[in-house]
């Protein structure tokens, strides 16, 4: 069972790198503007890089498929390859594959891409680099996943259970 999560948690992390390929594949660092912080994304419309609508049309795009990565996949590989059958299995499964995935998003795209990279400075907008680009911003972000990551777990677990129990 172990190495089957361990290969699954290396199979969401493929897919995570994809979600964000897609995201900034046409516009680059302004194809994720709305993980920044708010004046950032501000800052973005004022100077007319991007309309507030199109910002709030990524966003939805980005949350959607990304609600579809972090809860449909795990379902999946959860009931479908590993045969959960409990409530409790569906839980604890998904808590280990969701920290497994948000590992990779913590170290390898806020810390590493994200925060050690240029590559997500916006020209012109140097002067906010201080309000998200920084090792020490991202730090505290997957200790605080873990608890976090409890309730959500419940959550999720229960409707795997649910759809468990309807099929």
């Amino acid at each position: 069972m172990i190495g089957k999560l361990i290969i699954e948690i290396l199979i969401l992390w493929i897919l995570y790198a994809l979600y964000m390929a897609i995201l900034v594949h046409k516009r680059g660092p302004l194809g994720g503007i709305f993980f920044y912080p708010r004046v950032m994304q501000e800052r973005v419309i004022e100077t007319g890089l991007m309309t507030e609508q199109e910002l709030r049309s990524r966003k939805t795009f980005a949350y959607i498929l990304l609600l579809v990565l972090m809860i449909f996949v795990p379902g999946f590989m959860i009931l479908r390859v590993n045969g959960a059958q409990t409530y409790f299995s569906c839980c604890w499964q998904f808590y280990v594959l969701f920290l497994g995935a948000e590992f990779f998003d913590w170290l390898v795209i806020d810390t590493i891409w994200v925060a050690m990279s240029d590559w997500w400075i916006i020209p012109g907008m140097e002067d906010l680099n201080d309000t998200w680009h920084s090792v020490h911003i991202k730090q505290w972000k997957m200790l605080r996943l873990i608890p976090v990551a409890i309730p959500v777990s419940a959550i999720i677990g229960a409707l795997y259970w649910g759809m468990i129990r309807l099929l």
